[in-house]
């Protein structure tokens, strides 16, 4: 899912919302109430939450235990 803030590009209108698709480039495509092309200006904020975690692993000697 893509989600960006879009523009109309007719400078008369100055219509703004947010967008969301499921490919880029039908968020290229979308269209204004007016009739414009949507102009993408920019991308909603990154959570600050991790997605993952870290973890450390060790390095064994190699040698299987029989």
């Amino acid at each position: 899912m893509y989600t960006a803030t879009l523009v109309c590009s007719d400078p008369a209108c100055a219509e703004e919302l947010a967008g969301e698709t499921a490919t880029l480039h039908e968020l290229e495509t979308l269209v204004c109430d007016c009739g414009c092309a949507l102009q993408i200006v920019g991308w909603p904020e990154v959570e600050a939450e991790p997605l993952a975690q870290v973890i450390m692993l060790r390095v064994g000697s190699g040698r299987l235990a029989a």
